[in-house]
């Protein structure tokens, strides 16, 4: 006995819009904290292939302070920051299903002054970057977010109008 094919998209008349604080809020607790996650994962990473097991806890100490910044480890910190960033702003528009911008807007706001207040560099060039780059992640997610949701919202092409493999 055949079973009835399944639909091509999801009803969204099931899915109800999430509030904007529960949407900013999810954002917010993905881009900070997987960016603060990963960066912990991939410091410790760093610092285990420069330690060696010999060494006392005071030697390990002195050596990861005198250790000169790896561009490397940077670089790889700001991309999956970034992505982090792209995440919680498709999150957050997922979340909202509607008034993608105005909600992703306030994410972007509560990320800075998250992310300034979080921050122990002071305000710098390179904060300052650091915070337009999280804007921007933030923002490019949303948009991947309400392309999500007006895709979903279109409706599903019937049988007949599908073409002829």
């Amino acid at each position: 006995m055949p079973s009835s094919p399944p639909p091509d998209r999801p009803n969204r008349l099931s899915e109800l819009p999430g509030s904007p604080l529960r949407a900013v809020l999810t954002g917010v607790a993905i881009d900070i904290c997987g960016s603060r996650v990963i960066n912990i994962v991939a410091v410790t990473i760093y610092a285990m292939q420069i330690v060696t097991p010999d060494m006392t806890d005071a030697q390990a100490a002195e050596l990861l302070q005198k250790t000169p910044p790896s561009f490397v480890l940077l670089l790889v910190l700001t991309v999956l920051g970034m992505a982090m960033s792209v995440a919680g702003g498709y999150a957050c528009a997922r979340v909202a299903l509607r008034d993608e911008w105005r909600t992703g807007a306030m994410l972007a706001a509560v990320a800075v002054v998250f992310g300034l207040l979080i921050d122990d560099a002071g305000v710098s060039d390179l904060a300052l970057l650091y915070v337009l780059c999280d804007v921007a992640g933030l923002l490019l997610g949303v948009k991947y977010g309400a392309v999500r949701n007006r895709r979903l919202e279109a409706p599903a092409p019937s049988p007949a109008d599908a073409s002829a493999p």
